[in-house]
């Protein structure tokens, strides 16, 4: 007696995964040397975002675009 054939193929499916974990290690390797200035300047924002909508109000009267509170 044969058996029926699967509906999905292991080795389609492991070079597919083969090939998307690639990309996503390349592109790492592409944005490597960008990643310490983004981290620095998302730690520059955060740091300084009250000091910003305090000046935005005292120039403006409020914000530049609604808050979420």
């Amino acid at each position: 007696m044969k058996s029926a054939p699967l509906p999905w193929d292991v080795t389609q499916i492991l070079f597919a995964v083969g090939a998307i974990g690639g990309l996503i290690a390349a592109s790492f390797w592409v944005l490597k040397p960008f990643l310490p200035s983004a981290i620095w300047a998302v730690m520059i924002v955060i740091a300084t975002w009250p000091e910003m909508r305090m000046v935005q109000g005292r120039l403006w009267g409020g914000a530049a675009w609604p808050s979420r509170s």
